[in-house]
């Protein structure tokens, strides 16, 4: 990454090189400074130096005069050395007992801190200032793509600056838009299938309206036929087949289209599993099989009627086709702080491992149970209308204990 196409990234390098060169001139001007400051204590200390020599001895004026503007020489030096060791005055002796020594420490301490906490206050303050921009920006480009994420596809985020951060916002924004074709385009798509579909079931129904009367007369016509009253049973289980598949199919096709729009009421969960049950006792009696509603207490939730309905009544339909005679279904409603679960099991045949996964897969039929009614679809809408209350349904199936099929709700769904 190129940090100079960055403009932000560009602008907080120069501030930082600016305050560098800043500091860099003031250290030049605080050495400068010192040096001076150095220079005028040496000439003052010599000064008094000076003053008390000739004092003492006045006779050898001219000789200091040259003893602080001749030449020195190292064995001068090195008596000196020798000299002034004698009385203590040595470089290892405290700083503290020299007073211009103490002096000049303590101003070039307190020069050098109020330097150091300037410059470092600078580059915070310019460090901050940068990762706050970015920061805040960060936040809004976070925030915008969790309203792009909520469905709002038409947010965009803004950013007219060069760099990395106007780099994602653009590639943020492209991707925003191709979501929003795909989204169009596919709802256009189920738009037309539904509509394809809802032509086509309403061509269907007519022809097999005709069948079902021909069936009828046929069947008046030929009463003690065995043969040919066996064909007509055949054919008025397959027409029903047939016009139950019709019927799911444009159920299907409108919760595929999204232009089902649930209505929301307070329901008693108990009375719309006992009238799922209830449309299927006269079937059950005929094979028989036995169906047992169990719910402890009345359960009020938020739902549509009719499409519940339709789910449950799709679960209890697949446990009678994929039972036996003799063979037992429960329906059981419990309640929750935060669900409801509505269960539907029984002990039947129970489902193949090979199959436990594609069960609610529109139109599939398992290997294991082509005998069986059924159009497929089944499930696949009950699963449809349990999420679109926010709900899922889950199964578990043995063939030692048969079937489970369970719906859970949220308690959080509001009116």
């Amino acid at each position: 990454m190129n940090l100079l196409v960055n403009r932000s990234a560009k602008r907080l390098l120069i501030l930082l090189v600016s305050v560098l060169f800043a500091g860099a001139v003031f250290t030049q001007i605080t050495a400068y400074n010192n040096a001076g400051r150095f220079k005028n204590e040496m000439i003052t200390h010599d000064y008094a130096l000076a003053g008390y020599l000739s004092a003492k001895h006045p006779e050898l004026a001219s000789d200091i005069r040259a003893a602080f503007t001749a030449d020195k020489t190292e064995s001068g030096i090195e008596a000196g050395k020798a000299l002034l060791e004698q009385a203590g005055y040595i470089k290892s002796i405290n700083s503290n007992l020299l007073p211009g020594v103490k002096e000049f420490y303590r101003s070039n301490v307190t020069i050098n801190l109020i330097y150091s906490l300037v410059m470092g206050a600078a580059v915070f303050l310019t460090v901050w200032l940068f990762l706050r921009a970015l920061y805040n920006k960060l936040d809004e480009y976070n925030h915008n793509v969790i309203k792009i994420i909520e469905g709002e596809i038409s947010t965009r985020l803004d950013d007219s600056e060069e760099g990395t951060l106007a780099k994602l916002a653009a590639s943020v924004n492209t991707l925003t838009a191709s979501l929003n074709t795909h989204i169009e385009r596919e709802k256009h798509s189920r738009i037309f299938l539904k509509d394809v579909l809802t032509n086509v079931s309403h061509q269907l129904k007519t022809p097999l309206s005709a069948l079902t009367m021909y069936t009828e007369i046929m069947r008046n016509e030929n009463p003690d036929n065995e043969v040919i009253a066996d064909f007509l049973d055949k054919s008025e289980n397959e027409l029903d087949r047939m016009q139950a598949l019709i019927a799911n199919l444009l159920k299907l096709a409108r919760l595929d289209a999204g232009i089902i729009e649930l209505s929301l009421k307070d329901y008693v969960l108990n009375d719309i599993i006992r009238q799922a049950a209830a449309s299927f006792e006269t079937r059950l009696l005929q094979e028989e099989k036995t169906l047992a509603v169990k719910a402890d207490s009345e359960v009020h939730y938020a739902c549509d009627r009719e499409w519940l309905l339709e789910a449950l009544s799709n679960l209890i339909k697949n446990a009678a086709e994929h039972t036996t005679r003799g063979n037992r279904i429960g329906v059981s409603l419990e309640e929750t702080p935060v669900l409801v679960k509505i269960t539907v099991r029984d002990n039947g045949e129970g489902i193949h491992p090979d199959d436990i996964n594609h069960i609610f897969k529109r139109f599939y039929r398992s290997r294991f149970s082509q005998n069986k009614q059924g159009t497929g679809i089944g499930l696949t809408l009950a699963e449809s209308v349990i999420e679109m209350h926010g709900g899922f349904i889950s199964v578990e199936s043995s063939g030692k204990t048969g079937t489970e099929f369970t719906v859970h709700l949220p308690r959080l769904t509001k009116l």
